[in-house]
């Protein structure tokens, strides 16, 4: 037991003496210096010194640590060394670009630790190539390989993965690393490159050259996969319309089943496992469209191909009718035919007919659903029947539908003329007449006032129109009512030394009586003859034969018109009375 713990009691007692002493220690200092040419090219040497000002109480000598360092805050470690000594150094033997860069140290006394200020170092020359390896060089498609790419240089090191697609690299992957290498890991797909190389970055602003290429070897169990479209890829909506995705192995893979999917704008519409054909059919319709992909998988190889489906809409039937004037047109107008259809995917082909020709009188594209048809200054040869067509076409296929017929009346417009001419004319003769008239009004007027005043007449016969007034057939019936609205006319009468005025005024023929008689029948009865005598006689004298009430209120007279004087004709005999009618003032009644 004591053989134990008296070694152990001294060990102790050492190591509490250490301490005592490293705690009389302090460092003031630390420097770092380079001993090399001015232009410290490749190959150069160098030598990098790490300087210490310790203070110490004691007499004893201290150990102390030197670290050097690349970088300007913890950067790379580069070398420790341990000595007595108040400085250390770290040889480079031969130069190299990615020594380029800042170099520090740190040191290390009893308790006590100090860094350097950072110094840069500057190598010029190139940076030294890598040297690229991968494993493993045969594959299968979606097996992974491992790229590794090595270098001479001072890390930290950054190195650049390339692949090639033909002569142009690609730029993979950017690993940073404190080590002199990297590694990338990568699948092989389809489309993976089989050519790669990779590159060093030292210092942050040297690149080396391109390692040697590196070929790897790929087996692919499987083809490209083919997608195919029946009928085609655009088709009018309702056709039938299937889609097949198909692969083929190679004879080294046959039992391999993939997993096979038709995917429509990213959305799988068909999966099916362990086959090499995937179908997909169904009646397009307009939200068929999109784009579609053939998608074959077999572990962590995947393989695409990608088409356009464009799903049409057929034409609708044209309505053909004319705009703004009807189906009926005047000559000399514009006619405007317009072809509609309700739908129908652009562009639409619209063709105008008239059935007596087979040829299309206007034709033209448009991406519209109507065209319009302009016939300016119609005339006769416009008028007859018209259709119109409108065709829109698929991979050479067309869809034409045809319109209803519609027939154009072009109306003449020389009768207008003529009915104008005539209206003119007629209202020129009219006016002509009426002037006459008006004329002959003022003459007769004229003469009626001369012979009033002259009065030559007074003694003389008077003129007077001999006749009968008829409304009717029958001459020889009796006379009652048969005069009606019979007018005095002022200023005229049989004798001129009595006063007529009023004598012969609106006499109205009863209700139902159908003509109006005046005969020669000077010795009728009175009594019935006459009716509704709305006038008195102021006088009567012995010509005539009248019958009145016993009051004398109303008087009626009958007229002897057969026996009226008519210019030189002598006086008949017999008991006659004259009286001056105007017949040009007769109202007629009923008929």
């Amino acid at each position: 037991m004591l053989k134990i713990i008296v070694p152990f009691l001294t060990l102790l007692l050492i190591e509490m003496n250490k301490t005592e002493t490293q705690k009389g220690v302090s460092i003031n200092t630390v420097t770092i210096t380079f001993d090399a040419e001015e232009d410290i090219r490749r190959g150069s040497k160098i030598i990098l010194t790490c300087s210490a000002s310790i203070l110490k109480h004691t007499t004893e000598r201290i150990q102390i640590v030197y670290l050097f360092y690349k970088g300007q805050d913890k950067g790379v470690l580069l070398e420790k060394v341990t000595s007595d000594a108040l400085e250390s150094q770290y040889i480079i033997q031969s130069a190299r670009v990615s020594h380029s860069g800042y170099y520090h140290c740190v040191v290390e006394a009893g308790t006590e630790k100090k860094k350097s200020e950072s110094t840069f170092i500057t190598v010029t020359g190139n940076v030294t190539s890598p040297l690229l390896t991968i494993q493993p060089m045969d594959v299968i498609v979606g097996d992974s390989i491992e790229l590794h790419c090595a270098s001479d240089e001072i890390p930290p090191l950054t190195f650049i993965f390339f692949k090639f697609n033909g002569p142009k690299a690609q730029r993979l992957k950017d690993v940073r690393s404190n080590e002199k290498f990297a590694v990338h890991q990568l699948k092989v797909a389809a489309n993976t490159g089989k050519n790669y190389s990779c590159q060093v970055q030292a210092s942050g602003i040297n690149y080396s050259r391109h390692s040697k290429i590196v070929q790897i070897t790929v087996q692919d169990p499987f083809s490209d996969p083919v997608l195919e479209i029946e009928p085609s890829d655009t088709i009018f909506e309702g056709d039938s319309l299937t889609i097949r995705c198909m692969v083929n192995f190679t004879p080294l893979f046959l039992g391999v089943q993939p997993q096979m999917m038709i995917v429509k704008d990213a959305i799988p519409i068909t999966t099916i496992y362990n086959t090499t054909t995937a179908v997909f059919t169904t009646t397009a319709a307009l939200n068929d469209t999109g784009e579609y992909e053939c998608i074959a998988k077999w572990k962590e190889a995947m393989k695409m191909t990608k088409r356009k489906v464009i799903v049409k809409v057929p034409v609708s039937e044209p309505t053909l009718k004319s705009k703004r004037t009807g189906d009926n047109v005047l000559e000399g107008d514009t006619l405007d035919l317009s072809c509609a259809v309700l739908k129908g995917s652009y562009p639409i082909t619209y063709k105008f007919y008239k059935v007596t020709t087979d040829a299309a009188l206007y034709q033209k594209s448009l991406n519209a659903t109507e065209a319009v048809y302009s016939i300016t200054s119609v005339n006769s040869e416009h008028h007859g029947t018209y259709s119109c067509e409108a065709s829109n076409t698929v991979n050479q296929r067309n869809q034409t539908k045809r319109s209803q017929y519609v027939t154009i009346t072009v109306k003449d417009t020389s009768w207008w003329k003529y009915i104008i001419i005539s209206v003119s004319l007629a209202i020129l003769v009219a006016a002509a007449i009426l002037s006459l008239c008006l004329i002959r009004l003022c003459k007769n007027k004229d003469i009626s006032q001369v012979d009033e005043s002259d009065g030559t007449h007074q003694g003389e016969p008077l003129q007077h129109i001999q006749g009968s007034i008829f409304l009717g057939a029958d001459a020889d019936r009796n006379h009652e009512g048969d005069y009606t609205n019979i007018m005095q006319p002022e200023g005229n009468g049989a004798n001129t030394d009595r006063n007529h005025e009023g004598d012969y005024t609106y006499i109205t023929l009863p209700e139902g009586k159908a003509y109006i008689f005046t005969g020669s029948d000077s010795e009728s009865d009175c009594d019935g003859d006459y009716t509704n005598v709305s006038s008195k006689r102021k006088a009567a004298n012995t010509d005539s034969d009248s019958c009145s009430d016993e009051n004398d209120a109303i008087q009626y007279t009958q007229i002897d018109l057969t026996a009226l004087q008519s210019g030189n004709m002598p006086q008949p005999l017999g008991h006659t009375v004259y009286a001056s009618i105007a017949l040009d003032k007769i109202q007629q009644g009923s008929p």
